[in-house]
């Protein structure tokens, strides 16, 4: 028998009931710890994803960009820099289709985003890029 099948054979006679009382409650709290990790996170991230979502909603933009690039100083993040010399802090799905020389344009109280290019229009839903819907209504001031 190869040191494999023994090790496999080992693990699949495993009882827990005639493991060490310290090593079964090392055993619960451990488990019982990534379950607990685990929920606060994704509820965390369900809050990131709610507060940046209205953040969002709420920001009105519009502008030529005439530079592109990862923010070093805030944790590279995509940022546009626009002709008026705004900074906009892109988001990853704005990042991946606008180059420099394309416009962006957002209205304040809206989820949709455009690029206009020199020859189409890409109009992004937001609700599809945050996977968040219904969280406000669109003419909510």
């Amino acid at each position: 028998m190869s040191s494999l099948e023994r090790i496999l054979n080992t693990i699949a006679d495993f009882n827990f009931e005639k493991l060490n009382p310290l090593y079964k409650g090392f055993f619960v709290m451990c488990f019982f710890v990534i379950f607990v990790s685990t929920c606060s996170y994704f509820s965390n991230e369900t809050k990131i994803s709610k507060d940046a979502y209205r953040d969002m909603f709420n920001e009105d933009f519009s502008g030529l960009i005439v530079k592109k690039y990862l923010d070093k100083e805030n944790r590279k993040t995509p940022t546009f820099k626009l002709r008026d010399s705004s900074q906009l802090y892109g988001y990853y799905i704005l990042w991946e289709k606008a180059e420099i020389g394309d416009s962006l344009f957002k209205k304040a109280n809206s989820r949709f985003v455009k690029i206009f290019k020199k020859d189409t229009i890409i109009v992004f839903d937001m609700n599809v890029a945050f996977k968040y819907h219904d969280i406000l209504p669109e003419n909510e001031k």
